[in-house]
């Protein structure tokens, strides 16, 4: 992302705003991310596996007990700071989102829950988040980073550590490419085509982001491939992009950002098959 007022942030900007809400028809709880599944789990039910992916976030956080402030940098309409509110009594979330439209829904679907008081929603950049130095015990963003830009997420990184305190942890939860090189002619163009539908630059790349944090001073760095738990839940793109657009099209015309991000999950699964040069990954670890 660049600085405010440059096209590339306005365009993501842009891209929330008129396509945000269109992410009901993937989640009515607004859990606007890929799920997770684990053995046992009904793979034809979405919503579980989505929170099941809020689930595994908040354990790779590993936050401490007692009263703990988490940041998530990238929150959507806020579903996953809710979440981890509900689930941990005693934290108190900050939320960060770069469209206006979601932070005010989302604090007012904040204010629905009752968690007004421990959850806040803010218009602002992650990478100037508005918490002091050292001030979180935790922070993770799901699939947010995806939107900044370098390979190793050098703004992204820096601003992690800053709000995070010694020893706090931080999860991402996102798509990276497994190197720098050049890719197949097909495949180039099909991950084009996701990153125009979603607002995106360019994918990090895993080695370059792992050596960005390690340069930023995180220990115990650790970057799950998560290929198998996440399948059950894109399974499910195909049906929900089909029912999305058999609805809306009664409505009249999409308009280019919002049918971009109804074909970029399509595309997105022919580029989660290319496991040697893509893959959707947990990375955490610990601030030194």
């Amino acid at each position: 992302m660049e600085v405010a007022g440059d096209a590339p942030l306005q365009r993501v900007v842009d891209y929330y705003e008129v396509a945000g809400p269109d992410y009901r028809a993937w989640s009515p709880a607004f859990n606007m991310h890929f799920g997770y599944w684990r053995w046992g789990m009904n793979p034809w039910r979405l919503a579980p596996m989505l929170e099941q992916m809020n689930a595994e976030v908040l354990a790779r956080l590993g936050l401490p007990d007692g009263p703990v402030r988490v940041l998530d940098m990238g929150c959507g309409l806020g579903e996953v700071a809710r979440y981890m509110a509900r689930r941990r009594a005693d934290a108190e979330v900050t939320a960060l989102t770069i469209a206006p439209s979601q932070a005010q829904r989302g604090s007012r679907m904040t204010a629905a829950a009752g968690l007004e008081r421990r959850v806040q929603i803010f218009h602002a950049d992650y990478r100037r988040a508005p918490v002091a130095d050292g001030s979180q015990d935790g922070a993770y963003a799901i699939e947010s980073f995806c939107h900044a830009r370098g390979a190793g997420r050098e703004a992204c990184v820096r601003e992690l550590r800053r709000v995070l305190r010694t020893g706090g942890r931080f999860v991402v939860a996102d798509g990276f490419m497994k190197h720098g090189e050049r890719v197949p002619r097909w495949l180039d163009h099909v991950r084009s085509r996701v990153c125009a539908g979603w607002a995106i630059e360019s994918f990090a790349e895993l080695p370059a982001f792992v050596a960005t944090l390690q340069a930023h001073g995180f220990v115990d760095v650790r970057a799950e491939e998560v290929f198998w738990p996440l399948a059950p839940s894109a399974a499910h793109v195909p049906a929900t992009a089909l029912r999305f657009l058999v609805a809306e099209r009664r409505r009249g015309p999409l308009g280019e950002i919002r049918l971009g991000n109804v074909m970029a999950p399509l595309y997105g699964l022919a580029l989660g098959l290319a496991r040697r040069h893509f893959a959707y990954f947990l990375v955490s670890g610990r601030a030194g």
